[in-house]
């Protein structure tokens, strides 16, 4: 990574070295422990190695249909079950499983691996002779105790300080207890796929001396999961995030999807590869703070491959932190390539709330109650954007999921990352705005593209006359006859806009451009319509030292006579 402060004829440049954590490599050497390094897990251990058992457990009469993921078949393990977890500590990744993700995320400073259970196990009865899923879980541990050596997953206390050392206290650390499924009745979370919660009658002694603990976090000694039927990727990273609330705690990180692990709602089972914030809390990684007095320079490499984001601290509480997201990493599964910034509140303690600033901006929405719809109207950089908008109406939940909505961007779209052609600036006049608490005026503007990597400008001083303008919200199409079809958007608020260039295609095929005055929102496009179906436009903002803003690219549907706007957002 490289800084340069934008000093009138003073460039200083700090490099440091980059190591790129891709996954499925091979390696003879084992993993050996940092014992330098801070551990900071709440409820487990955060460094070093951790051993863990799997047992996958189906029930006699589980009457779910046979799936890809997980055959019909109570003997047999599904086929991926043995390579969920690595069985030693070998720095050797052939599969994209726990071990590797871990790994992956701590940038090899934690090691997480284990032991499979080696056949299904079947309870002895029919689901409804069980009044709840304690007894199921009492009665598998039984099963399997006397073939099972569970000292081997005693490694780890809490010494006077609460802090995890690696020494054993007579109780089992963690292990996973799988189901195929089972019905609602047995368990008290209706629908949850997961819980980091061992459920047990009582505390049970094994054979081998050591204890097994029922109860929540580290109260207990384990996670319990279905949906091991939804197969390997699907049970992986439910996994992964269940375990990440022994990592650290209760509660959620809301309207962040599939880029992080411990995401909520609006869209569950979502997790992927960990947030920045997340890795930071945990020591796994650390954020180079950009200075908040000086302009800078910043070049950015893939976040989730090399663990480099980039964080603008305005106070302890509130955030600004910027990632590059290009997909090298398997567990990267942000819905755009480009860089993703994210505004932090509440960012000391978990769960933060983390605001994804969609490059495609804030908007109002409008609920269809008649019939349980969702519909996103005009760009309001005070309103939502279609990750974080979420509604309850007449007791229906409204978010941007398909059911409700036109599709899944509450999941992310194309339309989130910042990028150099698609928005590259996001500033104090921008939709999503860099408004804050902290009333601290800055910009961050995307500047060149260079491999993998992003260069990206950073301002605190004169702002406005080191950017661009941002790039103009249209807001719609008025067809009030076929002699006034007016084109209205919102007026940019940049103070030294010089007004608006409006790009379209004649009727020969060639690009033209008209410009129209800072003060107008609307524009009468009639005589620039052609008999075509759709036509195709371009609009910028302009500044009075004529640096131009990225092209707002949209198009205008004729239909039955009437027009249409339609646009990339």
């Amino acid at each position: 990574m490289k800084l340069i402060f934008l000093n009138i004829f003073l460039l200083i440049f700090i490099t440091s070295c980059t190591i790129i954590f891709t996954g499925n490599s091979e390696n003879n050497s084992f993993f050996i422990t940092d014992t330098t390094f801070v551990n900071k897990g709440r409820y487990t251990t955060s460094a070093g190695e951790l051993r863990t058992l799997f047992v996958f457990v189906d029930f006699q009469d589980n009457d779910t249909l046979n799936t890809p993921g997980w055959q019909w078949d109570k003997k047999t393990l599904p086929d991926w079950a043995n390579t969920i977890v690595n069985k030693n500590t070998k720095l050797s990744f052939p599969h994209s499983n726990l071990t590797d993700y871990f790994f992956q995320m701590s940038r090899g400073k934690f090691f997480f691996y284990g032991d499979v259970y080696p056949e299904v196990v079947i309870p002895n009865h029919k689901q409804a002779m069980y009044k709840s899923i304690k007894e199921v879980n009492n009665e598998v541990i039984k099963i399997i105790d006397p073939k099972v050596d569970f000292s081997k997953y005693d490694n780890w206390s809490k010494n006077k300080r609460g802090k995890y050392i690696n020494k054993p206290d007579g109780k089992v650390d963690v292990i996973f207890l799988v189901y195929r499924d089972f019905k609602n009745k047995l368990f008290f979370n209706k629908g949850w796929t997961g819980i980091a919660h061992l459920y047990l009658s009582n505390n049970y002694q094994t054979d081998d001396g050591v204890i097994i603990k029922t109860g929540r976090l580290d109260k207990g000694s384990g996670i319990q999961t279905r949906g091991g039927k939804n197969g390997f990727t699907y049970i992986k990273y439910v996994l992964a995030h269940e375990f990440g609330h022994l990592l650290f705690g209760s509660g959620h990180i809301e309207n962040v999807t599939n880029l992080a692990l411990m995401t909520g709602g609006p869209v569950w089972n979502a997790s992927r590869g960990m947030h920045s914030w997340e890795r930071e809390k945990l020591g796994w990684i650390k954020f180079p703070d950009i200075p908040l007095t000086k302009n800078s320079i910043w070049e950015l490499d893939d976040y989730l491959s090399t663990g480099t984001a980039l964080r603008i601290k305005l106070s302890k509480k509130e955030w600004f932190i910027i990632e590059n997201h290009q997909q090298i990493s398997k567990h990267d599964w942000a819905k755009d390539r480009g860089v993703y910034i994210y505004r932090i509140n509440n960012a000391e303690w978990f769960a933060p709330k983390i605001t994804v600033e969609c490059a495609d901006g804030n908007w109002d929405f409008k609920i269809d109650s008649q019939n349980e719809k969702l519909l996103k109207t005009i760009p309001n950089p005070n309103g939502k954007s279609e990750m974080n908008f979420k509604k309850r109406n007449k007791k229906k939940d409204y978010s941007c999921n398909t059911g409700v909505y036109t599709d899944n961007s509450a999941w992310g779209d194309k339309y989130d990352a910042f990028d150099t052609d698609y928005n590259n600036l996001f500033s104090p006049v921008s939709n999503p705005s860099t408004k804050n608490n902290a009333k601290k005026e800055f910009a961050i503007e995307v500047k060149k593209k260079i491999g993998t990597k992003y260069l990206l400008n950073i301002y605190f001083n004169n702002i406005y006359k080191n950017t661009p303008p941002s790039k103009p919200q249209v807001l719609q199409i008025t067809h009030k006859n076929n002699k006034l079809i007016l084109l209205e958007w919102l007026q940019n608020k940049e103070p030294d806009l010089a007004g608006y260039n409006l790009y379209y295609i004649n009727s020969n095929g060639n690009e033209k451009k008209i410009f129209i005055s800072p003060n107008k929102t609307f524009y009468n496009i009639a005589s620039l319509l052609s008999q075509k179906a759709e036509n195709s436009f371009w609009f910028t903002a302009i500044d009075k030292e004529n640096k131009e803003s990225v092209r707002n690219y949209f198009s205008i549907l004729k239909t039955n006579n009437l027009f249409n706007l339609n646009r990339k957002e």
